[in-house]
């Protein structure tokens, strides 16, 4: 998949999916990196503790 067809799926621009590719994960909240998790079908569980 090509990133820009990420990027729509995601709701975000396609340098916004190479930052992620590109693991510079400090550019995102941690919102926004559930948010596209959840696009995707995926669910995220945050334990603190």
């Amino acid at each position: 998949m090509k990133q820009a067809d990420v990027a729509t799926v995601l709701h975000i621009s396609r340098p916004r999916v190479s930052d992620v590719v590109n693991k510079k994960t400090s550019k995102f909240t941690i919102d926004s990196l559930v948010n596209m998790l959840n696009r995707i079908g995926k669910s995220v569980q945050v334990s603190v503790g």
